[in-house]
């Protein structure tokens, strides 16, 4: 499984890596949606998307969004990774085409319960 970590903080980019290391999967990352979307444009065989709300250029819901209106990337699961935990917020990410919710602080457990819910783990 390939996993793409979408985050403009470098730590947050580096300490889910480490996770997703630590689960066996590869992974690359992207600083922002738009740097995300020129990675999917280059390799588009990523599984998942782990993915910030608040980034620069083009946040994670423009980011879920541009991802679903490309047939493309049909495939792709997209998980919200971030601190904004409104039920609104929540809401608009599902909306948009986000397959799940996982807040901030991100824990190994907490990242493996949700994988295992998507059926990426067992």
């Amino acid at each position: 499984m390939k996993i793409l970590i979408v985050d403009d903080s470098k730590a947050m980019r580096t300490f889910l890596h480490h996770l997703v290391q630590q689960l066996q999967f590869d992974s690359a990352q992207a600083e922002d949606g738009c740097q995300a979307l020129e990675v999917l444009s280059r390799t588009p065989d990523f599984d998942l998307a782990l993915v910030d709300w608040d980034m620069p250029r083009m946040n994670g819901l423009e980011f879920v969004k541009a991802v679903r209106s490309n047939a493309r990337y049909n495939h792709l699961k997209l998980m919200m990774v971030t601190t904004q935990n409104s039920m609104e917020r929540v809401v608009l990410a599902l909306e948009a085409g986000a397959t799940d919710f996982l807040m901030k602080p991100v824990s190994q457990d907490s990242l493996a319960d949700k994988l295992r819910v998507l059926g990426v783990v067992e």
